[in-house]
């Protein structure tokens, strides 16, 4: 039985290949929860003809009251131009800049693969040189796009020294399904605490 609408408006965001039936699944516990949910992958985003993609999109994170953001290994095919953003990343920043209640949750793939080359080395006439990240690049990669990567890294603020000081920088490891419905049910199935992180959010915003 779906609760009662509660007009709280939740955007999803995420890359979608190979990954569809899971984010309908996801739809379908936000929106038994009385959520308003905000989806391009369900077509419930807002449209305006006369706008891009990209603007579409952007506008809906700028109207939603939540975000739910998904870091997968697939970066999206929605890159506009050489060298740009996708535009699932142009979310994500979206959401970031405006300060709202967020959650953010990884692929374990993701979190893996960052960890196989952050303490890495390469040696070269015996001498142990370490890998620069930000040098390496499997971009359009079927298995692990480094640019996924580079987006866990900004949701967890990676580069805000001490680490002590960090907020808002909570990203959720999954490896199935189960894991997504475990952390979004406790988050969400009360949407007094919803209100709550809103209005919290809204002071901070003054």
């Amino acid at each position: 039985m779906s609760a009662k609408r509660n007009h709280i408006k939740v955007f999803v965001a995420s890359t979608v290949y190979n990954f569809e039936y899971v984010l309908r699944q996801v739809y379908e516990l936000l929106d038994s929860y009385g959520y308003d949910v905000c989806m391009s992958h369900m077509g419930t985003i807002l449209l305006d003809s006369s706008k891009s993609n990209l603007d579409n999109c952007i506008n809906a994170v700028n109207e939603c009251d939540v975000f739910v953001g998904f870091i997968r290994p697939d970066y999206g095919s929605g890159v506009l131009e050489k060298g740009g953003k996708s535009i699932t990343h142009f979310e994500f920043e979206i959401a970031y800049q405006r300060e709202i209640p967020r959650f953010v949750l990884a692929d374990y793939r993701v979190v893996f693969t960052r960890s196989l080359f952050r303490d890495s080395f390469v040696v070269e006439d015996s001498t142990a040189k370490r890998i620069d990240f930000d040098q390496i690049s499997f971009e359009n990669n079927k298995v692990m796009d480094t640019r996924c990567i580079r987006m866990y890294n900004e949701a967890i603020k990676d580069k805000e020294k001490p680490a002590s000081k960090r907020t808002g920088n909570w990203v959720q490891e999954y490896i199935s399904y189960d894991d997504i419905k475990m952390h979004l049910d406790r988050q969400f199935k009360y949407d007094d605490r919803i209100k709550k992180l809103i209005d919290n959010s809204k002071g901070k915003a003054k």
